[in-house]
Protein backbone atom coordinates (compact mmCIF):
# COMPACT_ATOMS: atom_id res chain seq x y z
CA UNK A 1 0.00 0.00 0.00
CA UNK A 2 1.64 3.41 -0.52
CA UNK A 3 1.99 5.86 1.95
CA UNK A 4 -1.39 8.19 2.97
CA UNK A 5 -2.03 10.70 0.60
CA UNK A 6 -2.54 13.54 2.78
CA UNK A 7 1.31 13.37 4.25
CA UNK A 8 1.71 16.72 2.13
CA UNK A 9 -0.58 18.61 5.06
CA UNK A 10 2.69 18.14 8.01
CA UNK A 11 5.34 19.77 5.81
CA UNK A 12 4.92 22.79 7.25
CA UNK A 13 4.52 21.42 10.89
CA UNK A 14 7.43 19.37 10.39
CA UNK A 15 9.86 22.27 9.57
CA UNK A 16 8.08 24.70 12.19
CA UNK A 17 8.01 22.64 14.77
CA UNK A 18 4.17 23.36 16.09
CA UNK A 19 3.07 19.94 16.20
CA UNK A 20 3.66 16.26 16.86
CA UNK A 21 6.22 16.79 19.10
CA UNK A 22 8.60 17.03 16.69
CA UNK A 23 10.05 20.66 16.70
CA UNK A 24 8.07 21.98 19.23
CA UNK A 25 10.13 24.50 21.42
CA UNK A 26 9.49 27.00 24.25
CA UNK A 27 10.41 30.71 23.94
CA UNK A 28 12.95 31.55 26.29
CA UNK A 29 14.31 35.07 27.20
CA UNK A 30 16.20 37.49 24.50
CA UNK A 31 19.19 35.88 23.60
CA UNK A 32 22.52 37.51 25.39
CA UNK A 33 25.98 38.55 24.13
CA UNK A 34 27.84 35.05 24.19
CA UNK A 35 31.17 34.77 26.46
CA UNK A 36 33.67 32.87 25.47
CA UNK A 37 34.31 30.01 27.80
CA UNK A 38 34.39 25.96 28.09
CA UNK A 39 32.11 23.74 26.15
CA UNK A 40 28.91 23.37 28.32
CA UNK A 41 27.48 19.93 28.66
CA UNK A 42 23.98 18.80 25.98
CA UNK A 43 21.64 15.86 25.82
CA UNK A 44 20.51 14.91 22.78
CA UNK A 45 17.46 12.45 22.36
CA UNK A 46 15.05 10.67 20.40
CA UNK A 47 12.28 13.91 19.01
CA UNK A 48 9.38 11.67 19.27
CA UNK A 49 9.95 9.45 22.27
CA UNK A 50 13.09 11.07 24.22
CA UNK A 51 15.03 8.16 24.66
CA UNK A 52 18.35 8.71 25.17
CA UNK A 53 19.28 5.74 22.40
CA UNK A 54 19.19 7.87 18.65
CA UNK A 55 19.35 5.81 14.98
CA UNK A 56 20.91 6.79 11.61
CA UNK A 57 18.83 9.36 9.44
CA UNK A 58 15.98 9.91 12.48
CA UNK A 59 14.78 13.47 14.24
CA UNK A 60 16.67 14.44 17.18
CA UNK A 61 16.59 16.79 19.74
CA UNK A 62 19.49 18.34 21.19
CA UNK A 63 19.03 20.19 25.15
CA UNK A 64 21.83 22.48 26.29
CA UNK A 65 21.62 26.54 27.35
CA UNK A 66 23.22 29.70 26.07
CA UNK A 67 24.36 28.44 22.99
CA UNK A 68 23.47 31.12 20.63
CA UNK A 69 23.21 34.92 20.94
CA UNK A 70 21.13 34.47 17.90
CA UNK A 71 17.04 34.79 17.63
CA UNK A 72 15.82 31.29 17.06
CA UNK A 73 15.39 30.20 13.47
CA UNK A 74 13.64 28.00 11.46
CA UNK A 75 14.30 26.02 8.28
CA UNK A 76 11.84 27.60 5.62
CA UNK A 77 13.27 25.17 2.40
CA UNK A 78 14.70 21.48 1.37
CA UNK A 79 17.35 20.23 1.38
CA UNK A 80 17.55 21.64 4.95
CA UNK A 81 20.68 24.22 6.13
CA UNK A 82 23.60 22.80 8.11
CA UNK A 83 23.23 26.16 9.97
CA UNK A 84 20.77 28.15 11.75
CA UNK A 85 20.87 30.77 14.46
CA UNK A 86 24.86 30.97 14.09
CA UNK A 87 24.73 27.28 14.81
CA UNK A 88 25.83 24.20 13.65
CA UNK A 89 26.05 20.56 15.13
CA UNK A 90 28.02 17.18 14.53
CA UNK A 91 27.82 13.61 15.51
CA UNK A 92 30.81 11.31 15.10
CA UNK A 93 32.25 14.11 13.50
CA UNK A 94 29.84 14.31 10.38
CA UNK A 95 27.67 17.82 10.31
CA UNK A 96 23.95 17.18 10.72
CA UNK A 97 21.05 19.18 8.99
CA UNK A 98 19.19 21.74 11.32
CA UNK A 99 15.21 21.67 11.22
CA UNK A 100 14.97 24.64 14.19
CA UNK A 101 17.97 26.50 16.24
CA UNK A 102 17.86 28.33 19.51
CA UNK A 103 19.92 29.72 22.55
CA UNK A 104 18.44 26.40 24.32
CA UNK A 105 17.39 23.81 21.46
CA UNK A 106 18.25 22.07 18.27
CA UNK A 107 16.19 20.35 16.22
CA UNK A 108 18.20 18.34 13.70
CA UNK A 109 18.06 14.80 11.84
CA UNK A 110 20.97 12.37 12.83
CA UNK A 111 23.07 11.99 9.61
CA UNK A 112 22.50 8.32 7.65
CA UNK A 113 27.11 7.75 7.86
CA UNK A 114 26.91 8.44 11.86
CA UNK A 115 28.82 4.57 13.01
CA UNK A 116 26.72 3.09 15.25
CA UNK A 117 27.56 2.74 19.42
CA UNK A 118 28.80 5.76 21.19
CA UNK A 119 28.80 8.99 18.52
CA UNK A 120 30.48 12.41 19.49
CA UNK A 121 28.02 15.45 19.65
CA UNK A 122 29.32 18.97 19.01
CA UNK A 123 27.79 22.39 18.92
CA UNK A 124 29.58 25.47 17.06
CA UNK A 125 28.80 28.70 16.77
CA UNK A 126 29.71 31.62 14.88
CA UNK A 127 32.14 29.20 12.39
CA UNK A 128 34.53 28.58 14.89
CA UNK A 129 36.23 25.83 15.41
CA UNK A 130 35.98 25.07 18.95
CA UNK A 131 32.92 23.70 20.34
CA UNK A 132 30.21 25.50 22.71
CA UNK A 133 28.64 22.36 23.55
CA UNK A 134 29.33 19.04 23.54
CA UNK A 135 28.38 15.74 24.81
CA UNK A 136 27.49 12.07 23.38
CA UNK A 137 24.80 9.98 22.57
CA UNK A 138 24.17 6.29 21.72
CA UNK A 139 23.34 5.47 18.15
CA UNK A 140 21.45 2.12 17.36
CA UNK A 141 20.10 0.41 14.06
CA UNK A 142 16.82 1.42 14.80
CA UNK A 143 15.52 3.65 17.78
CA UNK A 144 11.16 3.47 16.93
CA UNK A 145 9.93 6.67 18.77
CA UNK A 146 6.55 7.29 17.83
CA UNK A 147 5.25 11.29 17.93
CA UNK A 148 2.29 12.29 20.27
CA UNK A 149 -0.33 14.78 20.34
CA UNK A 150 1.00 16.65 23.61
CA UNK A 151 4.56 16.48 22.91
CA UNK A 152 5.30 14.11 25.85
CA UNK A 153 6.52 10.79 23.96
CA UNK A 154 3.41 8.99 25.59
CA UNK A 155 -0.19 9.26 25.37
CA UNK A 156 -2.46 10.02 22.44
CA UNK A 157 0.03 8.93 19.10
CA UNK A 158 0.06 11.32 16.48
CA UNK A 159 -1.94 9.38 13.81
CA UNK A 160 -4.63 9.88 10.90
CA UNK A 161 -7.60 7.67 10.02
CA UNK A 162 -8.65 5.74 6.88
CA UNK A 163 -10.51 8.83 6.03
CA UNK A 164 -7.82 11.59 7.09
CA UNK A 165 -9.15 12.71 9.96
CA UNK A 166 -7.25 13.11 13.40
CA UNK A 167 -7.67 9.80 15.60
CA UNK A 168 -8.34 10.84 18.96
CA UNK A 169 -10.90 10.99 21.41
CA UNK A 170 -13.97 12.81 19.59
CA UNK A 171 -13.75 16.36 19.23
CA UNK A 172 -10.50 16.63 21.14
CA UNK A 173 -9.57 18.17 17.95
CA UNK A 174 -11.76 19.77 15.04
CA UNK A 175 -12.84 16.58 13.63
CA UNK A 176 -11.33 14.12 15.61
CA UNK A 177 -12.78 10.71 16.25
CA UNK A 178 -11.87 6.99 17.11
CA UNK A 179 -11.01 4.43 14.35
CA UNK A 180 -13.61 1.73 13.51
CA UNK A 181 -11.94 -1.73 13.84
CA UNK A 182 -10.74 -3.73 11.28
CA UNK A 183 -9.79 0.27 9.28
CA UNK A 184 -6.23 0.97 8.83
CA UNK A 185 -4.55 4.05 10.39
CA UNK A 186 -1.44 5.69 9.84
CA UNK A 187 1.09 6.41 12.37
CA UNK A 188 3.87 9.09 12.41
CA UNK A 189 7.16 8.31 14.41
CA UNK A 190 10.75 8.69 13.80
CA UNK A 191 13.92 6.29 14.25
CA UNK A 192 13.72 3.82 11.20
CA UNK A 193 17.44 3.94 10.36
CA UNK A 194 18.82 3.53 7.35
CA UNK A 195 16.19 2.56 4.27
CA UNK A 196 16.02 0.92 0.89
CA UNK A 197 16.74 2.97 -0.79
CA UNK A 198 19.35 5.28 0.91
CA UNK A 199 17.93 9.14 1.38
CA UNK A 200 20.54 11.62 1.69
CA UNK A 201 21.07 13.84 4.62
CA UNK A 202 18.84 16.61 5.07
CA UNK A 203 16.89 15.84 1.75
CA UNK A 204 13.44 14.73 1.63
CA UNK A 205 12.27 11.27 1.11
CA UNK A 206 11.23 10.07 -2.53
CA UNK A 207 7.93 9.14 -3.99
CA UNK A 208 9.06 7.32 -6.42
CA UNK A 209 10.47 5.05 -5.33
CA UNK A 210 9.39 5.13 -1.37
CA UNK A 211 12.47 4.82 1.10
CA UNK A 212 10.65 1.68 3.15
CA UNK A 213 12.96 0.22 6.05
CA UNK A 214 15.07 -2.48 5.55
CA UNK A 215 13.76 -4.86 8.11
CA UNK A 216 10.09 -6.20 8.86
CA UNK A 217 8.31 -3.51 11.42
CA UNK A 218 5.99 -5.14 13.89
CA UNK A 219 3.14 -3.14 15.23
CA UNK A 220 0.87 -4.42 18.23
CA UNK A 221 -2.08 -2.12 18.88
CA UNK A 222 -4.51 -3.45 22.00
CA UNK A 223 -2.18 -6.74 22.39
CA UNK A 224 -2.58 -7.81 19.39
CA UNK A 225 -0.23 -7.79 16.04
CA UNK A 226 -1.67 -5.45 13.10
CA UNK A 227 -1.01 -6.04 9.28
CA UNK A 228 1.50 -3.14 8.18
CA UNK A 229 0.73 -2.29 5.56
CA UNK A 230 4.01 0.36 4.57
CA UNK A 231 6.93 1.03 6.61
CA UNK A 232 9.11 4.19 4.90
CA UNK A 233 9.84 7.48 5.13
CA UNK A 234 6.63 9.76 4.62
CA UNK A 235 7.22 11.33 1.08
CA UNK A 236 8.30 14.88 0.45
CA UNK A 237 9.87 15.26 4.76
CA UNK A 238 12.72 15.01 6.22
CA UNK A 239 13.66 11.61 8.83
CA UNK A 240 9.60 11.19 9.16
CA UNK A 241 8.42 8.09 9.35
CA UNK A 242 5.17 6.67 8.34
CA UNK A 243 3.96 2.96 9.22
CA UNK A 244 0.32 1.98 7.92
CA UNK A 245 -1.51 -0.51 9.63
CA UNK A 246 -5.09 -2.38 9.90
CA UNK A 247 -6.60 -2.35 13.18
CA UNK A 248 -7.75 -5.77 14.00
CA UNK A 249 -11.57 -6.68 13.55
CA UNK A 250 -11.42 -8.15 16.88
CA UNK A 251 -10.54 -4.76 18.83
CA UNK A 252 -12.60 -3.77 21.81
CA UNK A 253 -13.99 -0.32 22.19
CA UNK A 254 -10.85 1.60 23.95
CA UNK A 255 -9.93 5.09 23.74
CA UNK A 256 -6.78 4.76 24.38
CA UNK A 257 -5.18 1.05 23.30
CA UNK A 258 -1.73 0.76 23.42
CA UNK A 259 0.20 1.10 20.29
CA UNK A 260 3.68 -0.19 20.03
CA UNK A 261 6.20 -0.41 17.34
CA UNK A 262 9.04 -2.39 17.11
CA UNK A 263 11.90 -2.52 14.33
CA UNK A 264 15.20 -4.99 14.50
CA UNK A 265 14.36 -5.87 18.24
CA UNK A 266 14.05 -2.36 19.40
CA UNK A 267 10.64 -1.16 20.51
CA UNK A 268 9.03 2.02 21.01
CA UNK A 269 7.99 3.41 24.55
CA UNK A 270 4.11 2.85 24.59
CA UNK A 271 1.74 5.37 23.02
CA UNK A 272 -2.39 4.82 22.80
CA UNK A 273 -4.72 5.83 19.92
CA UNK A 274 -8.32 6.02 19.55
CA UNK A 275 -10.33 2.64 18.71
CA UNK A 276 -13.91 1.44 18.35
CA UNK A 277 -15.51 -1.79 17.46
CA UNK A 278 -16.63 -1.84 13.99
CA UNK A 279 -19.98 -3.05 15.43
CA UNK A 280 -20.31 0.11 17.97
CA UNK A 281 -19.04 2.62 15.42
CA UNK A 282 -21.87 4.74 13.95
CA UNK A 283 -22.02 7.73 11.74
CA UNK A 284 -24.46 10.44 10.83
CA UNK A 285 -24.46 13.16 7.67
CA UNK A 286 -26.33 15.62 6.27
CA UNK A 287 -26.06 19.14 4.81
CA UNK A 288 -28.00 22.39 5.89
CA UNK A 289 -29.43 24.19 3.22
CA UNK A 290 -32.03 27.25 2.79
CA UNK A 291 -35.87 26.38 2.54
CA UNK A 292 -36.17 29.08 -0.34
CA UNK A 293 -33.22 28.26 -2.58
CA UNK A 294 -32.06 24.98 -1.48
CA UNK A 295 -28.61 26.79 -1.57
CA UNK A 296 -25.99 25.14 0.69
CA UNK A 297 -25.62 27.24 4.08
CA UNK A 298 -21.48 27.48 4.98
CA UNK A 299 -20.50 27.82 8.48
CA UNK A 300 -23.31 26.28 10.14
CA UNK A 301 -23.14 25.38 13.67
CA UNK A 302 -24.85 21.64 14.05
CA UNK A 303 -25.29 20.06 17.48
CA UNK A 304 -25.93 16.52 18.52
CA UNK A 305 -27.52 15.55 21.85
CA UNK A 306 -28.48 11.96 22.46
CA UNK A 307 -32.14 12.08 23.43
CA UNK A 308 -31.43 9.96 26.77
CA UNK A 309 -28.37 12.99 28.01
CA UNK A 310 -24.93 13.01 27.98
CA UNK A 311 -22.64 15.65 26.33
CA UNK A 312 -23.25 17.59 23.21
CA UNK A 313 -21.12 17.34 20.30
CA UNK A 314 -20.66 20.22 17.33
CA UNK A 315 -19.78 20.71 13.64
CA UNK A 316 -19.70 23.81 11.78
CA UNK A 317 -20.75 23.06 7.97
CA UNK A 318 -18.38 23.00 5.21
CA UNK A 319 -18.69 25.38 2.27
CA UNK A 320 -20.60 22.58 0.67
CA UNK A 321 -23.32 22.94 4.12
CA UNK A 322 -22.51 19.32 4.63
CA UNK A 323 -21.87 17.90 7.84
CA UNK A 324 -21.01 15.09 9.76
CA UNK A 325 -20.48 13.15 13.03
CA UNK A 326 -19.50 9.64 14.62
CA UNK A 327 -21.12 7.94 17.54
CA UNK A 328 -19.95 4.79 19.79
CA UNK A 329 -23.52 3.29 20.21
CA UNK A 330 -26.68 3.24 18.90
CA UNK A 331 -29.57 5.36 19.93
CA UNK A 332 -31.64 8.09 19.39
CA UNK A 333 -30.43 11.77 18.98
CA UNK A 334 -31.42 15.36 18.11
CA UNK A 335 -30.06 17.87 15.71
CA UNK A 336 -29.88 21.30 15.82
CA UNK A 337 -29.03 23.54 13.14
CA UNK A 338 -28.06 27.35 13.48
CA UNK A 339 -26.91 30.22 11.43
CA UNK A 340 -27.01 33.96 11.42
CA UNK A 341 -30.04 35.06 9.96
CA UNK A 342 -32.08 32.06 10.10
CA UNK A 343 -34.58 30.27 12.41
CA UNK A 344 -32.57 27.08 14.53
CA UNK A 345 -34.04 24.16 13.10
CA UNK A 346 -33.84 20.53 14.80
CA UNK A 347 -33.94 17.02 13.20
CA UNK A 348 -34.61 13.83 15.15
CA UNK A 349 -32.12 10.99 13.94
CA UNK A 350 -31.50 6.94 14.81
CA UNK A 351 -27.87 6.08 14.70
CA UNK A 352 -26.99 2.28 14.21
CA UNK A 353 -23.61 1.06 15.58
CA UNK A 354 -21.65 -0.37 12.38
CA UNK A 355 -23.90 1.98 9.87
CA UNK A 356 -23.78 5.02 8.34
CA UNK A 357 -26.59 7.28 8.55
CA UNK A 358 -27.31 9.71 5.63
CA UNK A 359 -30.42 12.05 7.18
CA UNK A 360 -32.85 14.24 4.80
CA UNK A 361 -31.35 18.46 4.65
CA UNK A 362 -31.99 20.32 6.95
CA UNK A 363 -33.41 23.46 5.56
CA UNK A 364 -33.25 26.92 7.29
CA UNK A 365 -35.47 29.51 6.77
CA UNK A 366 -35.46 33.45 7.78
CA UNK A 367 -37.96 34.99 10.42
CA UNK A 368 -41.56 35.06 9.05
CA UNK A 369 -44.17 37.37 9.91
CA UNK A 370 -46.50 36.40 13.74
CA UNK A 371 -49.30 35.30 11.20
CA UNK A 372 -47.51 33.22 8.30
CA UNK A 373 -46.26 29.16 8.57
CA UNK A 374 -43.91 28.13 6.01
CA UNK A 375 -44.02 24.63 5.31
CA UNK A 376 -40.73 22.37 4.33
CA UNK A 377 -40.07 19.17 3.06
CA UNK A 378 -37.32 17.39 2.77
CA UNK A 379 -36.23 13.83 2.19
CA UNK A 380 -32.91 11.82 0.84
CA UNK A 381 -32.45 12.31 -2.83
CA UNK A 382 -33.62 9.49 -5.91
CA UNK A 383 -37.66 10.42 -5.43
CA UNK A 384 -40.17 12.74 -6.27
CA UNK A 385 -42.58 13.94 -3.13
CA UNK A 386 -44.64 17.35 -3.78
CA UNK A 387 -46.10 19.51 -1.24
CA UNK A 388 -49.78 20.27 -1.51
CA UNK A 389 -51.72 23.06 0.88
CA UNK A 390 -55.81 23.76 0.43
CA UNK A 391 -57.35 26.36 2.23
CA UNK A 392 -60.23 28.60 2.38
CA UNK A 393 -61.21 30.86 -0.59
CA UNK A 394 -63.64 33.17 -1.66
CA UNK A 395 -67.49 31.78 -2.10
CA UNK A 396 -66.87 28.96 -0.02
CA UNK A 397 -64.50 26.74 -2.08
CA UNK A 398 -60.95 26.02 -1.43
CA UNK A 399 -57.75 26.52 -3.01
CA UNK A 400 -54.85 24.45 -3.74
CA UNK A 401 -51.33 25.61 -3.75
CA UNK A 402 -49.11 22.81 -5.70
CA UNK A 403 -46.56 22.34 -8.15
CA UNK A 404 -49.27 22.92 -10.81
CA UNK A 405 -50.95 25.72 -9.11
CA UNK A 406 -48.76 28.23 -7.44
CA UNK A 407 -51.19 30.61 -5.63
CA UNK A 408 -54.11 31.06 -3.86
CA UNK A 409 -55.08 33.18 -6.16
CA UNK A 410 -56.01 36.30 -3.88
CA UNK A 411 -54.50 39.79 -4.83
CA UNK A 412 -52.01 39.80 -3.09
CA UNK A 413 -51.77 36.31 -2.95
CA UNK A 414 -51.86 34.94 0.88
CA UNK A 415 -50.24 31.29 0.38
CA UNK A 416 -47.37 30.85 -2.19
CA UNK A 417 -45.64 27.99 -3.71
CA UNK A 418 -42.00 28.86 -3.44
CA UNK A 419 -39.45 25.84 -4.29
CA UNK A 420 -40.33 22.88 -6.21
CA UNK A 421 -37.69 19.37 -6.02
CA UNK A 422 -38.23 16.98 -8.93
CA UNK A 423 -34.81 15.38 -8.85
CA UNK A 424 -33.27 15.84 -5.34
CA UNK A 425 -33.84 16.11 -1.53
CA UNK A 426 -35.54 18.95 -1.39
CA UNK A 427 -36.64 21.13 -0.15
CA UNK A 428 -40.12 21.59 -1.37
CA UNK A 429 -40.97 24.96 0.37
CA UNK A 430 -45.08 27.01 0.27
CA UNK A 431 -45.72 29.63 2.62
CA UNK A 432 -49.25 30.94 3.51
CA UNK A 433 -50.58 33.61 5.82
CA UNK A 434 -53.45 32.09 7.86
CA UNK A 435 -56.71 33.72 8.17
CA UNK A 436 -58.21 34.57 11.03
CA UNK A 437 -60.98 31.64 10.20
CA UNK A 438 -60.76 28.85 8.07
CA UNK A 439 -58.96 25.27 7.61
CA UNK A 440 -55.98 25.09 6.43
CA UNK A 441 -54.37 21.19 5.44
CA UNK A 442 -50.96 20.51 3.97
CA UNK A 443 -50.33 17.25 2.60
CA UNK A 444 -47.39 15.37 0.92
CA UNK A 445 -47.62 13.09 -2.21
CA UNK A 446 -45.52 10.31 -3.73
CA UNK A 447 -45.77 11.18 -7.16
CA UNK A 448 -43.03 9.00 -8.30
CA UNK A 449 -44.96 6.00 -6.96
CA UNK A 450 -48.34 7.47 -7.08
CA UNK A 451 -50.12 4.89 -9.18
CA UNK A 452 -48.38 2.29 -6.68
CA UNK A 453 -50.97 1.68 -3.18
CA UNK A 454 -49.20 0.59 -0.42
CA UNK A 455 -45.61 2.13 -1.62
CA UNK A 456 -43.14 2.44 1.39
CA UNK A 457 -41.65 5.12 -0.61
CA UNK A 458 -42.24 7.42 2.35
CA UNK A 459 -39.94 5.38 4.74
CA UNK A 460 -37.41 4.14 2.43
CA UNK A 461 -36.85 8.44 1.64
CA UNK A 462 -37.02 9.45 5.28
CA UNK A 463 -39.08 12.22 4.57
CA UNK A 464 -39.59 14.91 6.82
CA UNK A 465 -41.47 18.22 6.97
CA UNK A 466 -40.88 20.87 9.33
CA UNK A 467 -43.46 23.82 9.82
CA UNK A 468 -42.30 27.47 11.16
CA UNK A 469 -44.10 30.02 12.11
CA UNK A 470 -42.79 33.83 13.40
CA UNK A 471 -39.28 33.27 14.39
CA UNK A 472 -39.13 29.51 15.65
CA UNK A 473 -39.81 26.15 14.57
CA UNK A 474 -43.26 24.62 15.94
CA UNK A 475 -42.45 21.15 14.91
CA UNK A 476 -40.52 18.50 12.94
CA UNK A 477 -42.54 15.43 11.70
CA UNK A 478 -42.22 12.43 9.73
CA UNK A 479 -44.58 9.80 8.45
CA UNK A 480 -46.23 7.12 10.13
CA UNK A 481 -44.98 3.46 9.63
CA UNK A 482 -47.32 1.48 6.86
CA UNK A 483 -47.27 2.17 3.44
CA UNK A 484 -48.92 4.91 0.78
CA UNK A 485 -48.56 7.52 -1.70
CA UNK A 486 -50.47 10.41 0.24
CA UNK A 487 -49.61 11.58 3.21
CA UNK A 488 -51.96 13.66 5.60
CA UNK A 489 -49.53 15.85 7.85
CA UNK A 490 -52.01 18.59 9.70
CA UNK A 491 -54.73 21.17 9.56
CA UNK A 492 -54.57 24.50 11.19
CA UNK A 493 -58.10 25.45 12.37
CA UNK A 494 -58.85 29.04 13.39
CA UNK A 495 -54.93 29.34 13.89
CA UNK A 496 -54.59 26.24 16.48
CA UNK A 497 -52.44 23.49 14.66
CA UNK A 498 -53.72 19.79 14.36
CA UNK A 499 -51.56 17.07 13.56
CA UNK A 500 -53.24 14.67 11.61
CA UNK A 501 -50.58 11.94 10.66
CA UNK A 502 -52.14 9.29 8.62
CA UNK A 503 -50.63 7.45 4.95
CA UNK A 504 -53.44 6.80 2.11
CA UNK A 505 -53.69 6.59 -1.45
CA UNK A 506 -54.37 8.54 -4.08
CA UNK A 507 -52.96 8.62 -7.68
CA UNK A 508 -54.28 12.01 -9.09
CA UNK A 509 -52.74 15.25 -7.30
CA UNK A 510 -55.71 17.35 -8.82
CA UNK A 511 -58.07 15.25 -6.03
CA UNK A 512 -56.43 16.23 -3.56
CA UNK A 513 -58.29 19.52 -3.04
CA UNK A 514 -61.47 17.83 -3.01
CA UNK A 515 -59.75 14.76 -0.71
CA UNK A 516 -58.12 16.74 2.08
Amino acid sequence: MKPHPRVGTLRRLVLTGLSLGLLWFAPGPAPQARASKAAVPLALVNAASYSETVAPGSIAALFSSNLTNQAPQVAGTLPLPSTLAGLSAKIGGIAAPLFFASASQINLQVPSGVALGTATVEVFFGGSATPVAAGSVTVADSSPGVFTVDTSGKNQASVLNSDYSTNADFDRFPGSRPEASGNFVVIYATGIGRTNPLVGDGQPSPGNPFATSDGPTTVTIGGVSAQVLFSGLAPGFVGLWQINAVLAGSLPTNLATDLAITLKGKGSQPTTLAVANKAELGSVSGAVVSALNGAAVGGAGVTLQKVSGGAPRQAITTAQGEYRFYVIGTGNYTLAATAAGFIPATQPANIAGGADSTLPPIALTVALAAEQYRVVVAWKSGVDFDAHLTGPSAGGSRFHVWWNGETDLRTPATAQFDRDDQTGAGPETLTFTALASGVYRFSVQDYSHRDFNGSMGFATAQVTVRIYTGNQQVAVLTPPTGGGTLWKVFELTNGQLNLINQLGDEPDPSNIRILF
